[in-house]
């Protein structure tokens, strides 16, 4: 049985970019930018799944997040990502 809570946790990229936004990322590796209000990249990771990692950033709880990455999530207004062949080739990316 899930347990609901009396106040959810807080979801910027869901109210920035649109819950469909993480429905439409491929299943597949690569790399992704995470760009700020002013199009500087705020982030740059790889990824063996893409929508699976991304979609690990959805929920900020700040229980289970270190701060750094609850202050990067506040300023992240869009995200890049460009699917890569293979694991290693994100990495080389």
């Amino acid at each position: 049985m899930r347990q609901l809570l009396l106040i959810p946790d807080p979801r910027p990229l869901d109210e920035r970019l649109g819950r469909d936004f993480f429905r439409h990322v491929p299943e597949e590796p690569g790399v992704y930018l995470m760009r700020d209000g002013a199009d500087k990249v705020v982030y740059v990771g790889k990824a063996r799944n893409l929508r699976q990692r991304l979609r690990s950033y959805r929920v900020a709880n700040p229980d289970r997040m270190p701060r750094r990455h609850l202050r990067m999530l506040r300023e992240v207004v869009r995200i890049e990502f460009e699917v890569c062949g293979c694991e290693k080739a994100a990495l080389e990316r």
